[in-house]
């Protein structure tokens, strides 16, 4: 759907009202619905990172990458604040998400990266977005994002289950690759500080050792919740063992 209004194949209306985007968060909030109507709490986290980043995280960074283009911002200038606060509060929002990731592949913390990996694809993807940063744009680098992101977690969950916890630093050192190939890094106005390329480099080192991390940080609430649990006494109730699994008997 972002890629549809991105291209505008649905005819919505544009402009300062951004029906297109709301369009997304509506689809997103029905497919929340439907894995509470069909019972699939498995998929529910990626439906609700997906709109977590729809509604927090693209607005955020849209303006960081627009604050980071506009000509002379300097600290020596001091024109540099407004890049600067936006700047913490990208690095904020990814924090934000990335404890929810955590905290939402605390029983199966291999699948962490994966579920981080919308918010992501999307920070390098909107840093080297080309042109101007309007509506169009931010559709489509979000369209972008979620695609990579679908098709790895898909490829991810299919592949043994120790191999997951790299598989997401290894497709976001992808998308760094092939972006760079493109041409596609971070714009920077020609005349910006330093402190423009600067902000690019710690949004963009803050995204790779949050996706590496995920999977540390999901062991870290599993083992904060189950303490929690056992000291205030409350246990929590046994999985049933999947179909088809052996039980491992003690003699």
């Amino acid at each position: 759907m972002a890629l549809a209004g991105a291209i505008d194949s649905v005819s919505l209306p544009t402009g300062a009202t951004p029906v297109r985007i709301g369009v997304v968060v509506l689809v997103l909030a029905i497919g929340i619905g439907l894995t509470v109507v069909m019972d699939r709490p498995g998929v529910r986290p990626y439906w609700q990172m997906a709109l977590l980043v729809t509604l927090i995280l693209m607005p955020v960074v849209t303006l960081q990458a627009s604050a980071s283009r506009v000509p002379f911002v300097a600290i020596s200038r001091g024109s540099a604040g407004p890049l600067l606060w936006l700047t913490l509060a990208t690095c904020v929002t990814l924090f934000g998400l990335w404890l929810f990731a955590a905290h939402q592949s605390n029983e199966t913390p291999q699948d962490g990266a994966l579920l981080f990996l919308s918010a992501a694809f999307l920070v390098p993807a909107i840093l080297g977005a080309p042109g101007s940063l309007d509506e169009t744009s931010a559709l489509s680098m979000l369209g972008e994002a979620f695609l990579l992101a679908g098709a790895v977690t898909f490829i991810g969950l299919l592949i043994p289950v120790s191999r997951r916890p790299i598989t997401g630093a290894i497709a976001l050192g992808a998308q760094f690759v092939l972006l760079w190939v493109l041409d596609r890094g971070p714009t920077i106005a020609p005349d910006a500080g330093r402190v423009a390329p600067l902000s690019a480099a710690v949004l963009l080192t803050m995204t790779v050792l949050l996706t590496v991390l995920t999977p540390l940080g999901a062991l870290f609430s599993r083992r904060f919740t189950q303490t929690v649990e056992e000291q205030s006494g409350v246990l929590r109730p046994s999985r049933a063992p999947a179909r088809g699994s052996r039980r491992n008997d003690e003699m």
